[in-house]
């Protein structure tokens, strides 16, 4: 086989051979105690689940909390997974504690971004809120032009970039021995990809590294500094999201995404500073 027909062979099959594993988190890993954990968290969630149904309250609540054990003990292990999240957040529902099941909602969230049954549950959880929840949703036509930021989450993204990287690589090294004009279009196709994927990633990775937060106390106040001596400055409830800007002692300094009472008490200031406040880091489940 001539050189000019093995370097096209190459180039195309390392394009297609891209497998899909790369863009989806491991489910499982290769730890029998880790496996079985979540086994057994599934079946008491089952049966916690047939409890309810047969209005067996009590023996409902105490499935569903040795699930939760089960799943927070496989996350302590470092067995960091989507579904684990999401059947967190789904147990700590049927518990009766929004604010944590909003919280593992949205770190499922993170992990497992294409999944319509999180944005369900969540929207579903937020409809019996105190709060009106104030954070913004993209628009439609933005996810549908920029799909790929939306459909993957941030370790697909890298993958994928580092992907196109390499293929971008592979054809200007090709182009030096193959001197055809259809390279010239792959490459100019791969380093638009690479761009536009370098940017949703810069992107991508600051969402991540702001951190945010759900109020996980029936009421939470939220004050003028961080100390019980502080006067409040309003209420929120439980399952209010926040962003967390700065953490002294015990406290965080929270930007709160809710509507609340008028407390424009002092004229000139900016609107975001009414909406920001102290709350104790005890009351603050972190996602």
């Amino acid at each position: 086989m001539r050189p000019k027909n093995i370097l096209i062979i190459f180039i195309l099959s390392f394009v297609f051979s891209f497998d899909g594993s790369y863009l989806t988190e491991a489910f499982a890993r290769d730890n029998a105690n880790a496996a079985d954990t979540f086994f057994r968290a599934n079946k008491e969630f089952s049966a916690g689940q047939k409890a309810m149904a047969e209005r067996k309250k009590e023996d409902a609540v105490g499935k569903f909390e040795q699930a939760v054990g089960l799943y927070e003990q496989l996350l302590d292990s470092g067995f960091i997974n989507g579904q684990i999240y999401y059947n967190l957040g789904n147990a700590y529902y049927r518990l009766g504690m929004p604010g944590k099941a909003i919280m593992y909602y949205r770190r499922a969230e993170k992990l497992l971004p294409r999944d319509a049954d999180i944005k369900a549950n969540i929207n579903l959880l937020k409809r019996d809120f105190i709060d009106r929840d104030t954070i913004g949703q993209a628009p439609e036509i933005l996810k549908v032009a920029c799909f790929w930021y939306f459909y993957l989450n941030l370790n697909e993204i890298t993958a994928l970039t580092i992907y196109i990287y390499l293929a971008l690589i592979a054809s200007i090294l090709s182009i030096i021995f193959l001197r055809v004009q259809w390279l010239k279009t792959i490459i100019i196709i791969f380093a638009s990809c690479f761009l536009v994927l370098v940017i949703s990633l810069g992107i991508k990775a600051y969402n991540h590294s702001v951190e945010m937060g759900v109020v996980i106390a029936d009421e939470s106040k939220i004050r003028y500094g961080p100390g019980e001596e502080y006067e409040p400055r309003f209420k929120i409830h439980e399952g209010a999201e926040v962003r967390i800007e700065e953490k002294k002692d015990k406290w965080y300094k929270v930007y709160v995404y809710v509507d609340i009472e008028d407390v424009h008490d002092d004229e000139g200031k900016k609107e975001t500073e009414f909406k920001t406040g102290w709350i104790p880091e005890s009351e603050v489940g972190k996602i």
